[in-house]
Order: structure tokens, then C-alpha cells, then sequence
């Protein structure tokens, strides 16, 4: 290595050591006040003692926490010339559900997300980090998922610091959690140090900031996202030849505007048609002004008002009005009035497909100037369906539609939507590739919001099949019980037991080993004899041995057991006519289900009857035994016509019962296949017809047909 790079990184490794060996013992602070706090609230004595072993085993280990790290971050310096192209870290595992561990996903969502929001803050300071090593690695720019002490390879460091800590998942993350409030939240100050010692050594010490993103090399491909296209060296996306359908959808969204305003309809501005044109460069630099002033954090906003279109243009008409040289009045051409509206449209269209007090709602008026700006500067936004700033604004209209709204949603995705327009509201001026990088960074979290659903879902799967075999196995016990009891005039003690505990045992038996099994049919015979008793000699050792092996295997104790076979003893004594021994009271009380939920007594366990389904639901149903797995519903919740989307995950064959879970995978609505074919017939519940093309070509089309009509009238 060099001994200029050499210096160069020492003195990163002494910046970096000075400023984490303040900040890591702060979050491990953290980290054990909340491990104790947790302690002294937790549920049960076994989870406040593993709590409590786990913070034991924090403060044993504290010390060698920080140079485990530190020795991770200089490892991450040191391969910086090994000569090898970089490697981005390993992916997360294989996509078969079947093979993912839900521990190791759950950790590696948390330090995506937390490496994710940090690129995303400090998203200038780690593009000159990147340039600046790159120099010294002499390689072209490093991407972010490689840069040493850029924040993927600090979340790295800090899973290694934690890699010998006998931590459950759980705790895993909630620690991970905290390092982001608290060291990771000192990076900017930590970037603007090493980005002044780089440019002090003379290294890039001029580089302006431009918001494209170093990407990996084409090599190495991402196994999440397809390479993307390499843009022109120029910094501006290569255009892609615009879609002939949307070229003349266009034109004529163009022909109608104009005639709309020649018949007077369309905007009026405040200026005289004698007034100076506004040119491109003053209307992009009103419209940056107006976009800084909107571009506080979203969370300082509050509630944002909806978006009105009618109101922005009377506030843009406004501020031309005093715009031009000497304070005189500039006026917009008729092309950039026509671009205004079609934007304004558009907008207007989204927010009025979402729902009433939408979450997305408010991030998409964020969104209007920006895109308005990219509108009045690439005419290709109308035309071109893969244009950045249209695919993010697609993005964040349909997923904050879909994910945002519902009750349950997730609040790491609801931030990182946040960030997301955050950051166009606050950086945009002029370059598209910023619209690139965010849309990527959105659709890396997509996916692995996906997966995890789908591991949720599995889950739920596996678990709906558990409780219908188990059904299936209780309904099989309490018939081969009720089946029994015909056979003879047992005791209240004998009906007791075979009423609960042991059609708990034979259910066991079923499920486990099928009910034409050797341990089913000796357990029925149990039930049988003890039906049939006569006399003392009735319980013999091998009935007493069943019964004390099957009422152990549902959690009956010993003691217990003991007591019931006892006073069965005492029963049957009597029911032989021999007069009973003296027994304490509870000898005979009934023994409660243990395998499952209470259960009535199998004689009185009698169904209600369904009512039959009339000849349009019978056809309903029959149509939907056919509707796959993963065919979303949309159910109406109200009279006001409120809904929500569920999809239909699985239901059974056998007991007609369907599973139903939410965007994240999580269990919702329970309901069998002929009540859903009843709504369905009713207008409560509709099969989802996904759409055939994206939010915003909709709403191109949707606005065509309304000025026709327009025109026609």
C-alpha cells in the first residue's frame, strides 16, 4: 500500500476509533438501562429471568464489545487496496420459504432498514466519501453497500461487536434498534470530519455534490434488483424511446387543453398577455423557491391540508406577478400552462383514488412541486413509463395506499416513505438520477417487506392446517366417545372422564398416530370397558395403565390421576351394588379438558344446522373452491362503504374454512367458504380484479376521457 494511502487511512482509523469509542459505550448504556427496564416489566418470572441473564451477559462481555467492533471497521480500511473488487455484503437467504430462518431475516430487515436510513440522511456526505476512497482504492466511485465506515459496513461492525453475546432475536434487534438512536445518529457530524481530513490531504478537496449514486460494478449484480442501466456520464438518464400509445395519448391530453382554453376554460393567469414571458430558468427558480419552503422533515409538518390545485396556481400566478426585472410581472407561455394543468390533474386524480384521510395523502402533495419541476424540464415524464420521477411517484401513491392505510401497517415502512420524499423535497434541482436512487432504495425495502410477509403468511399457513387437523381429530375422538356412551349406562364419574379428559387422550392419539391406530383403538377400548363396568374387577391393571398413560400424555398430574381412578373404583363399587367407602369430596370432581379448549359433554355437543345455501350462493361456492391461494379480496366494512383488502391464504377441503391475512402476512378475518359465498352474493365481499397498468397511466386516460367529454359538451 502506498504510504500516502496508508497515512490517509490511519488517520481514518484514529477518527473513527476517537469517535465510536465515545459513542458505542453511550448505546451500550442505553442498551442495559433498557435490558433492565424490560426486566422489571416482564410478563412471567421465566422471561424476566432470561432478561436479566441477558443483561448479565451484556456486562460481562462489555468490554470487549468496542474493539470487536473497531477491529471490524479496520478490517473494512484495510481490504481497501487488497486488489479484489469490492463485495457487497451476502445476501439474505435463498428465497425458498422453506430454507429461511425467520431469526436471521428479522435481523437483517432491522440492519437493512437502519443502514438504509442512514444512506438516505446522509446521502451527500457519503457520496464525496465515496469518491474520496475511491481514489484511494484506486476504483471508481464504491458503492454504498461496500464503503468502509459508510453505514452498511458499520451495522456490520456492530452485528460482529454483538456476535459472541448469547442474545435471542429479539433482543438482537431491540439492541440495533437503539445503536440507530444513538451512534448512528451521530454519523453526520462523523462524515463532515473525515470528508475535511480527505480534502485537507489534497484528495478530490473541490468535488461538488451531485445526488447520482455509486452503484456496484456490473459484475457483481445485486441478487435482490436486476443491474440497473448505467446512466450517460452527462448524469441524466439515457431516454428511452417513448411508448407510441403514449405519445398520442399525449398529444391529444396536448390538443385538448388547447382547446379548452381558447374557449376560455383553462386557467386565467393575473398577468397581461403583454407582459414578459417567463423563461424555463425563472419558472424552475420560483418553483425551487416554493419547494424549499415546503421542504421541512415531515414530521415537523403536522397534519398537511389536502391538496388543492386551483390554490397553488392562484399562488404561482401570484408570485409571477412580481417575478420579472424591477419587480414586473412575467407570464407563462401556453406549453408550460398546459404542462401546470396536466400535473395538477394528475395529482388530483391520485388523491381522489385514495382513500378519505389517507396516509399517503400528505406525502404526495410533498411530492407536487418536485414533479412538477421534472415535468416542465423533461416532457418525457408524460411519454415514457419507465421515467424515474413517474415510477417513484407510482411507487409511493400505490404502496402508501396499500401498506400505509390499513390499521396494521408498519411504521418502519411508513418512515421510510417519509425519508423518501423528505429527501426530493429537500435535495431536487435538476437531476433525475436522485429520483433513481430512491426509487431503488424503496424497492429494496419492498422486497424485503414481501418476504417477510410471506413468511408471516407461511406461518399462519402452517398453523391453519394445525388447528384443522386437530379438529379433525377432536371430531373423530367425540364420535368414537358418543359412539361408547350409546353402548351402555355408564356412571356420572365414567362420563365425566370419557366426556373430557379422555376424549382429549383419543383425540391425541389421532392426530398423532390416526385413528386406525393400535394406541387409537386400545384407548377406545379403554372408553368402552370403563362404559361396560360392572364391578371392581372391571379396572384391571391394563385398563388402569391406559388410563394413567393417556390422561398423563393431555397434562393431567399424577396425584390426580390417581384420585379419578380411585373414585372410579368407588363408583363402579356402588353401581355393583356394594356400599361405597367414604371419599373425599374431590375424588370424583370431573377432570377438565386439558388437549385443547373446555368442551361440553359429547351427548350435548350437538351443532346448530347451516342453513342451506340458495341455488345463486351454491353456485358461488362452487366457483370459489376454484379461486387460488394469494387471490385478494376487498371487504366492505360499513355502510359508508369503507374497505379492506385481505387475501385469501388457504382454506381447507375438509372443514371449509378459510384463512385470511393482511399485506403483512398477519392472520384477519376467519370464516368458512359458504359464509364467504353468501357475502359475495350479498355485495359484502368482492374478489379483487388486479389492475392491468399502473396507477398513474389510469389516470392519463381518465383525464382524456374527462376532457372529451368536456369538449363534447
Amino acid at each position: 500500500m502506498p504510504p500516502r494511502v496508508r497515512a490517509a487511512l490511519d488517520d481514518l482509523l484514529r477518527t473513527a476509533c476517537a469517535h465510536f469509542g465515545a459513542a458505542l459505550p453511550q448505546a451500550l448504556d442505553e442498551i442495559d438501562r433498557a435490558l433492565f427496564k424490560l426486566a422489571e416489566r416482564a410478563a412471567s418470572n421465566a422471561q424476566q429471568q432470561t432478561l436479566f441473564e441477558s443483561l448479565g451477559e451484556l456486562r460481562r462481555k462489555r468490554t470487549d464489545l468496542v474493539p470487536r467492533f473497531l477491529q471490524h471497521a479496520e478490517s473494512t480500511l484495510a481490504r481497501l487496496r487488497s486488489g479484489a473488487p469490492p463485495q457487497a455484503p451476502a445476501p439474505l437467504p435463498t428465497p425458498a420459504l422453506e430454507l429461511v430462518d425467520p431469526s436471521v431475516l428479522e435481523e437483517d430487515l432491522a440492519l437493512r432498514e437502519i443502514a438504509g436510513k442512514s444512506e438516505i440522511r446522509n446521502s451527500q456526505a457519503l457520496y464525496a466519501i465515496a469518491h474520496r476512497l475511491g481514489v484511494l482504492g484506486a476504483t471508481p466511485a464504491l458503492p454504498y453497500e461496500v464503503l468502509p465506515l459508510g453505514p452498511a459496513r458499520l451495522v456490520e461492525a456492530f452485528r460482529h461487536a454483538l456476535g459472541d453475546l448469547d442474545f435471542g432475536v429479539e433482543r438482537r434487534v431491540h439492541a440495533c434498534r437503539i445503536f440507530d438512536r444513538t451512534a448512528m445518529a451521530t454519523l453526520g457530524r462523523f462524515y463532515e470530519t473525515i470528508n475535511a481530513q480527505l480534502a485537507a490531504r489534497g484528495i478530490l478537496p473541490h468535488l461538488h455534490w451531485s445526488a447520482t449514486r455509486p452503484r456496484p460494478a456490473a459484475s457483481t449484480p445485486s441478487a435482490e434488483m436486476p443491474p440497473p442501466t448505467q446512466p450517460p456520464s452527462a448524469g441524466t438518464p439515457a431516454p428511452e424511446p417513448a411508448h407510441a400509445d403514449d405519445a398520442g395519448l399525449f398529444d391529444t391530453l396536448y390538443r385538448l387543453l388547447a382547446t379548452r382554453r381558447r374557449r376560455g376554460d383553462g386557467p386565467a393567469q393575473a398577468a397581461t398577455p403583454s407582459a414578459t414571458p417567463a423563461s424555463r430558468d425563472d419558472l424552475q427558480s420560483l418553483l425551487g423557491a416554493l419547494q424549499r419552503e415546503q421542504s421541512a422533515p415531515f414530521e415537523a409538518r403536522g397534519d398537511e391540508p389536502p391538496h388543492d390545485t386551483a390554490q397553488f396556481k392562484r399562488e404561482l400566478f401570484d408570485r409571477l406577478r412580481k417575478a420579472g426585472p424591477h419587480g414586473s410581472a412575467l407570464r407563462l407561455v401556453d406549453d408550460d400552462v398546459d404542462t401546470i394543468e396536466l400535473v395538477g390533474l394528475l395529482f388530483e386524480y391520485i388523491g381522489a383514488n385514495l382513500r378519505a384521510n389517507s396516509g399517503a395523502r400528505a406525502l404526495l402533495n410533498r411530492l407536487h412541486v418536485p414533479v412538477l419541476r421534472v415535468a416542465l424540464g423533461d416532457r418525457s415524464f408524460f411519454t415514457r413509463r419507465s421515467h424515474p420521477a413517474r415510477e417513484l411517484l407510482n411507487t409511493i401513491a400505490e404502496t402508501g395506499e396499500r401498506w400505509i392505510d390499513e390499521s396494521d401497517s408498519d411504521p418502519d415502512l411508513s418512515a421510510k416513505m417519509r425519508l423518501v420524499v423528505d429527501s426530493v423535497s429537500a435535495d431536487y434541482d435538476g437531476d433525475l438520477t436522485l429520483f433513481e436512487n430512491l426509487l431503488s432504495d424503496l424497492g429494496r425495502h419492498m422486497q424485503l417487506l414481501a418476504r417477510r410477509a410471506e413468511v408471516f403468511e407461511r406461518r399462519q399457513v402452517d398453523a391453519a392446517r394445525g388447528r384443522e387437523k386437530l379438529e379433525v381429530a377432536r371430531a373423530t375422538a367425540r364420535g368414537a366417545i358418543a359412539q361408547a356412551l350409546r353402548d351402555g349406562s355408564p356412571t356420572d364419574a365414567v362420563r365425566n372422564l370419557l366426556d373430557q379428559a379422555w376424549t382429549d387422550a383419543l383425540a391425541l392419539s389421532a392426530l398423532r398416530h390416526g385413528s386406525s391406530s393400535a394406541e387409537f383403538r386400545r384407548r377406545l377400548a379403554v372408553a368402552s370397558a370403563l362404559v361396560r363396568s360392572g364391578g371392581p374387577a372391571a379396572l384391571d391393571a391394563a385398563i388402569r395403565q391406559e388410563l394413567e398413560a393417556g390422561l398423563g400424555e393431555v397434562g393431567v398430574h399424577a396425584d390426580d390421576t390417581a384420585r379419578l381412578i380411585a373414585g372410579l373404583d368407588r363408583a363402579i363399587e356402588g353401581a355393583a351394588g356394594t356400599p361405597p367407602q367414604p371419599q373425599p369430596a374431590d375424588d370424583t370432581a370431573p377432570v377438565k379438558a386439558r388437549f385443547g379448549e373446555q368442551i361440553a359433554p359429547v351427548e350435548a355437543a350437538v351443532k346448530p344446522q347451516p342453513i342451506p345455501l340458495n341455488a345463486v350462493e351454491t353456485a358461488t361456492l362452487e366457483r370459489l373452491r376454484e379461486v387460488p391461494f394469494g387471490t385478494w379480496f376487498v371487504f366492505t366494512l360499513n355502510q359508508q362503504g369503507a374497505s379492506v383488502r385481505r387475501k385469501l391464504a388457504w382454506f381447507s377441503t375438509v372443514t371449509r374454512r378459510c384463512l385470511f391475512v393482511n399485506q403483512r402476512g398477519a392472520r384477519c378475518d376467519d370464516r368458512t367458504l359458504d359464509q364467504l359465498a353468501r357475502d359475495i352474493v350479498r355485495g359484502q365481499v368482492r374478489i379483487e380484479v388486479p389492475p392491468q397498468s399502473s396507477l398513474i397511466d389510469r389516470a392519463w386516460k381518465a383525464i382524456v376521457e374527462a376532457l372529451s367529454q368536456q369538449e363534447a359538451s
